[in-house]
């Protein structure tokens, strides 16, 4: 196995230590907007696997490139605003522009002690799971295009300003131009969805609640719990109830939210780290390599060393 696909981890620190210093501003460690243009250094940087370790919003300007995130492959054009949350792995596959050098983007990144602060809603984007991972793209009208161009100016410009309060009327203009990103893509979300999900009039706030509760949960143990009882515990609820409320609001079992949070891991550390299998095993808290063997050909068809070699 090559070392170059090993995975990188990066955060703040990292992506200032990337970039020109005239090309960023920021609030130490936890808050940087970043101006990037094209360099070839960069291309070199970039087309390695990352997992980040705070939080991302990506605004192309001009230019096209592809970039996997979370192994799924995404065109990001003129107008595309891009989230990457915590933990994410991202790797530019291919710059498409022509003329290279008029690439260009607005990169915010964000701690995820900045990110905890935004003043946003966030249960309905929780409500949706896994989607934001699936569906992390989405394409700006003019319009937006404008509003969001005319918002990370005034951010980048208060960053850098040295005013009294500067940290906070940061948060509030990221907080604001984060809300209408989250109420775009969850507009772009209803749109694409082709499965049916049962309507809005039969999730009780408690039942939405408690399935928040659960991703929450899930989030945070699914490498070291994968049984729906430890959950269910939890919650202080069955685990039959708990996994047909899952099906309810989401359309997906218990078990099964549980599995596809093991199967990204999985997929990841396969895909994009020299991990020996035995300690993906351990990191994932499986019994023994054959139980994980037969766990992961049962969701993807091949054995974990097929889907790495292939």
């Amino acid at each position: 196995m090559n070392n170059m696909r090993d995975l990188k981890d990066f955060n703040i620190k990292t992506l200032k230590e990337s970039f020109p210093m005239s090309s960023q501003v920021g609030l130490g460690e936890d808050f940087c907007i970043f101006d990037v243009r094209y360099d070839t250094d960069m291309e070199k940087k970039f087309s390695r696997p990352l997992r980040l370790e705070g939080n991302i919003i990506l605004f192309c300007v001009r230019g096209s490139i592809r970039m996997s995130i979370n192994l799924n492959e995404f065109d990001i054009v003129e107008g595309s605003l891009v989230i990457v949350t915590a933990q994410d792995i991202v790797k530019v596959e291919r710059i498409y522009s022509q003329e290279p050098h008029e690439l260009h983007f607005i990169m915010i990144a964000m701690s995820q002690n900045f990110f905890s602060d935004l003043k946003i809603d966030f249960r309905k984007i929780l409500s949706e799971g896994l989607t934001l991972i699936e569906t992390p793209v989405i394409n700006l009208d003019n319009e937006l295009q404008e509003v969001f161009t005319d918002y990370l100016k005034l951010i980048a410009r208060i960053t850098d300003s040295g005013l009294r309060m500067n940290q906070d009327a940061v948060r509030s203009l990221v907080s604001s131009m984060a809300s209408i990103a989250a109420g775009q893509w969850l507009a772009s979300v209803d749109k694409i969805k082709s499965r049916s999900l049962v309507s809005t009039n039969l999730r009780s706030d408690h039942k939405r609640l408690v399935f928040q509760q659960f991703m929450k949960l899930i989030h945070e143990n699914y490498s070291k719990e994968h049984q729906v009882i430890y959950y269910a515990d939890r919650l202080c609820i069955s685990p039959k109830y708990l996994s047909r409320l899952c099906k309810e609001i989401s359309g997906k079992s218990a078990p099964e939210w549980i599995d596809a949070y093991i199967m990204l891991d999985a997929k990841n550390l396969l895909k994009y780290s020299t991990m020996p299998i035995k300690e993906i095993v351990y990191r994932l808290s499986f019994s023994n390599q054959t139980v994980f063997y037969k766990f992961f050909k049962k969701h993807t068809g091949m054995t974990p060393t097929e889907y790495r070699n292939s």
